[in-house]
This record gives structure tokens, sequence and C-alpha cells, in this order.
């Protein structure tokens, strides 16, 4: 029997990012005609390609390179002080070829954020609805691994958009945000309201699932349960990291 989907769509700040770029374009096209129109394009690519080159640096996702080559080169396309450069065709080849390679990462999922996926893992177990949320933290019990494996776990998280990571003194934090840009861009550093596991230096693990992510789901859930399920996925992310097989992780993110 195939997997039921338990969270709501939500896709409503996607929608709302897109509608602002479509006025803004909109809008240069009406006040300063063709030449604006090409300033409004080519400056929202320069603005894409600028925060894809701080995901990467964030990340260290060679991947990401093909990501801000395709924006830079389709910004070059559209402003209008290269529209008679001679090495014109040149860029628009570039830019096609980029998009050809920019379009595979996005199919075969090699930049996708994940927090839909981890959630809807999370849910699977869970059958009952008995309670409901709780703001506290939840233990989650223990696991082997140690400081340097939680720490590579969680550079290998960072580095595919599954988890942005916090390193404090006793403890790694794994934050799993609604809006991975927050964290990625530098908007936002605290994760008190956010979903996390944390990992700390004596092997024991804790959850904590903020109200707006438990409020994500279609239905309610029994609310420790949910916790306990979140903490044994990244317990077994934990496992999987340890026996060399990190990839084997995102193959089951993908196949959610």
């Amino acid at each position: 029997m195939p997997n039921i989907k338990k969270l709501k769509q939500t896709q409503k700040w996607m929608m709302l990012f897109m509608a602002v770029l479509i006025a803004i374009i909109i809008a240069a096209r009406l006040f300063y005609g063709e030449v604006g129109l090409h300033w409004a394009l080519g400056s929202t690519q320069i603005l894409m390609a600028a925060i894809h080159f701080l995901v990467l640096l964030q990340t260290r996702n060679p991947v990401y390179l093909i990501t801000v080559s395709f924006y830079g080169f389709l910004a070059l396309v559209f402003l209008p002080p290269l529209g008679g450069h001679p090495w014109r065709l040149y860029i628009v080849v570039a830019a096609g070829i980029f998009l050809i390679l920019h379009f595979f990462v996005l199919i075969s999922k090699q930049i996708n954020w994940r927090y839909r996926e981890i959630l809807e893992l999370a849910a699977r177990p869970v059958e009952s609805a008995v309670d409901g949320f709780a703001a506290r933290p939840f233990p989650s019990g223990s696991a082997d691994y140690t400081r340097e494996d939680a720490r590579g776990l969680a550079r290998f998280l960072l580095k595919y958009v599954i988890a942005y990571p916090v390193f404090e003194a006793d403890r790694v934090v794994l934050i799993i945000p609604r809006y991975m840009w927050s964290y990625l861009l530098f908007f936002k550093r605290s994760y008190d309201n956010e979903t996390y596991i944390a990992f700390n230096d004596a092997g024991e693990v804790s959850v904590r699932i903020a109200k707006p992510d438990y409020q994500a789901y279609k239905e309610e859930l029994t609310f420790d349960q949910l916790c306990a399920s979140l903490g044994d996925l990244f317990k077994q992310f934990m496992a999987t990291y340890r026996q060399g097989e990190a990839k084997a992780i995102i193959k089951r993110l993908n196949a959610v």
C-alpha cells in the first residue's frame, strides 16, 4: 500500500516570492520600456546568482556552481550593456548549457530542501492521535556515536541542505527549518522556535518539534510518538553515516 502524505500542502512563500518578482518585472516594463524590462530580468538573475553563491559557501557543495553559473550567464544575456557584445552568442550558448545542467540538478533532487520529506518520514509510524502538542524537548534515548561522528553527520546534512547545524560546547544541534534560506543567508541564528534534533557529547539524543511544524500535519498525531519517531529517524541517519553509506540517506529522502 502506498504511503499517504500526512502534511498539508503549503507553498505560499514560494508563490509570494514569485509574485513579487513578476510584479517588479512588469512594473519595470510599464515604466521604463524594453530597456527597463531587460534591466529587471538581468538584475533578478544577479540576485539569484548571489543567493546561490552564498549557499555554495555555506554548504561547500560544488553542485551549486552549476546553479550560480546558470543564473550568472542568464544575467549576462539580459543586461542591456551586453546586448551588442561580440561574445553575446557564446554567452547565450553557455546559458543554454547551464540551463540543461541546472534542470538535471533539479529533477535529480540534488539541491532540494528536505523539510517536508523529514516530517513525512517522522509521521509514517504514527497512527494514533491521543494527545496534542507540547512545547518541551523530548528525550529520544541514546545512540552510539562520537562527537566527531555528530559533527561529520552535521556537515553532510548541511552539504545537501537536509538540516542546518549549530555546534555548541557539549552538543551538535541539527535544525530542520521550514525556510532554509533564513539560516543559509544569515537572516536567522536562533533555533528556539524551530524543530531540531540534538546529539550531545554523552551519547544522548533529544528532539523538539515546533508548534507550526506540528500544525502542518493534516491531522493531530500523538506528539510523543511523533517526537520519538523523528529521533529514531536521525539515529538511523547517524548509524548509516557511521557505516560509510551517507548517500543512502539522500536515497531514502528521495523515495518519499
